[in-house]
Formats: structure tokens, sequence, C-alpha cells
């Protein structure tokens, strides 16, 4: 890998809401045949890396789509990866003259934005939705390109995960109030190294703390979750100050900057996660709103509300339960018909109301 895609990737990773993209391309995977497996992906730079890495060792291809340089779940929700991003690759990449078949195998997380239909009717090609992560294609591939379990379409939080987001929005802070802090000391001579010291580990205790400990907790909202860490936090900074470095000015600095990092962190810090529904994009949604800015973006807001299906045009397509990320539904056998079994996990991620074939899922 050369120093400049490196580079990209590093960016890819600590700024990635800036959009990191590489050319929509086709990538020829081991020694394919006619009968190999057609994969897809977006062209965001990291997940292209981390799905490369994924299914070295098979014979495929790989669909590079468009997508803004966003990742698959981002840019299917905001309207940087859609139907008509497979389509042009489908069409443009030389695909249709190195496979006998027509079937395409689609993330699961770009089902908010994808129409399988829509693909089918423009390009003649079949399109299913694979696994939610990139490690369990080889397993689905070798599985007759049926997903193994429910785990396979779950989106999970675990602690690696954490951690990545919390050095994402670390990394960016960090770069933001270094920039402040120094320019401000040119003019104010109290502003030394060892403050500067200081104020980097609060923005490590509350930021990474938070997200490696509070995404764990049932709470009604992420505010809370957020201000009883704050809290423990604040106690902690005052026996600190009190017992071993004795110090108004430091005591009030500290308290300051953890309180204001944490006001930023609560705005939506549910948001920052995979697992829960965004509460600043719900709030944003109820008062009209069509799109919400937080930190350094700005996102495209999909409906919010409670799911609801209309059970007598339901078809048991099993569609909601393919592509829902959060296991939602489950399929009632007696009836042939799906039910919602875990309403409270809907993250409105809108994935169920875009694939259902029967429209018979709403938000409301």
């Amino acid at each position: 890998m050369s120093l400049k895609s490196k580079l990209k990737l590093f960016g890819a990773y600590f700024f990635r809401w800036f959009g990191f993209s590489i050319e929509p391309d086709l990538r020829i995977i081991g020694n394919p045949n006619r009968d190999s497996p057609v994969l897809l992906t977006c062209n965001f730079n990291l997940t292209v890396n981390r799905v490369l890495k994924e299914i070295k060792d098979l014979d495929c291809y790989l669909l590079i789509a468009p997508s803004n340089g966003i990742n698959v779940w981002c840019g299917a929700c905001g309207e940087d990866f859609k139907t008509d991003s497979v389509i042009s690759i489908i069409k443009t990449s030389g695909i249709n003259e190195l496979v006998s078949h027509r079937t395409l195998i689609l993330p699961q997380l770009g089902a908010p934005g994808l129409e399988p239909t829509e693909i089918k009717k423009k390009t003649g090609w079949s399109a299913k939705f694979g696994p939610v992560y990139a490690k369990d294609i080889p397993a689905y591939v070798h599985n007759n390109f049926e997903k193994i379990d429910m785990n396979q379409s779950e989106v999970r939080f675990p602690i690696s995960k954490r951690l990545e987001m919390a050095n994402l929005y670390l990394f960016s802070l960090f770069i933001l109030f270094s920039t402040f802090y120094w320019i401000a000391s040119i003019f104010l001579p109290f502003l030394d190294l060892f403050l500067y010291l200081d104020s980097i580990l609060i923005l490590i205790i509350v930021i990474n703390g938070s997200l490696l400990i509070l995404p764990s907790f049932k709470t009604k909202t992420g505010k809370v979750k957020v201000w009883i860490y704050e809290v423990v936090i604040l106690i902690l900074i005052l026996l600190f100050s009190l017992f071993l470095i004795y110090n108004i000015f430091f005591l009030i600095w500290n308290i300051t900057l953890s309180i204001l990092i944490t006001l930023v962190m609560s705005e939506d810090f549910h948001g920052l996660t995979p697992t829960y529904k965004s509460e600043l994009g719900e709030k944003s949604w109820k008062k009209g709103k069509d799109k919400m800015k937080f930190l350094f973006s700005e996102y495209k807001l999909q409906p919010y509300g409670i799911i609801n299906i209309e059970r007598e045009k339901c078809i048991g397509c099993k569609m909601c339960i393919e592509v829902c990320p959060r296991n939602v539904y489950f399929f009632n056998t007696r009836e042939n018909k799906v039910d919602i079994k875990y309403s409270e996990k809907c993250i409105n991620c809108n994935a169920c109301v875009k694939q259902c074939l029967a429209h018979c899922l709403t938000i409301i």
C-alpha cells in the first residue's frame, strides 16, 4: 500500500464525515470464473479496505459503487449510496461480460437506500442483501448465500467498535481544542503545558469513558446516561483537586471543561451508537426538519416514530426480517406473517419500510 493510500485510510478513520473516496471500480479477487459471486460495496475507502481484507481468500468480483466517499449505512440513509449508484456501476464496470449469472450481493446496511426491484428492472440483475459485517461474508458465501443465523443480520456495538468511535471524536476534538488552546496561550500566559496535558486527560475521560461504558446501561435517554457519568467525573475532579492539587483555578477549569464536553456529548449521545435511535434526529424530525446538524456533519433525516405493521396486508415475504439491523421482527409460522417482537429496539433506520414488498410497514 502506498503512502498516499495509508494517509487516506488514516484520514478516513479519524475524519470520516468529510468523505474519503476511491474511484468506483470493479475488483477481481482471487481467480473467479463466470459462476463466481458478485459482491458490492460503497466507495468509502475504509469500508473498501475492510471488505477486501475479509474476502481475500474468496474467488469473486467486487463492485465498488459511488457513494461520495460515505460509508454504506450513512450513505444509504443520506441518499449518497442509492439505487442509481448500483445501476451505474453495473452498467459501466463490464461485469455483464464476466459472469453468466445475474445475482448481486448487496451490503445489508444499504437497505435504507437501495431498491432491488428497481435494480432488476433497469439492469436485469437480481439483488439480495448479505450480512451486516464484512467478516461474515465468507461464511455467507459458503452457506449458499444464506445467513447462518440472525447474528449475521444484527448490528452490534462491542468494545472494539466503541473504542473506534471514541477515538474518532476524541481525535477531532483534540485537534480543535489544541489549536484554540495554543493560540490563546500566546495572550494568556497561564495556559501552560501542565494545564494543557490536564485538559487532554479530561477529554479522554469524558469522551472515551462515556462511549466505552455507557452504551451498556439501560436508561430512558442518552442524556440521562451522560449526565450521571458527568456527576461521577465531577466528584472525582473535586476529590483530586482537594487532596492532591489544591488550586481553585485548577478546580474551576477542570469542572468547566468537563461540563462543556458533556454538553456536547449529551446533545445526541444515543445517535453516536448504532444500537440506539438518534434523539436529536427524532427531535428535529418532529419539528418538521428534514436535516440535522451535529458536531462536524449534517445528516439527512429518515422518518422517526413507532414502527407499525398492517398485518392484513402482510404477505410473509420476510424482507423486514432480512434487513432489520436490530432483529425487531419474527416470523409467525402459524399465520405465515411477520410480527413485531421488540419494538423498543427499533432505531428508525427505515430499512424495513423501504424493502417491504407489501408496503404494510409505516413509521407513525
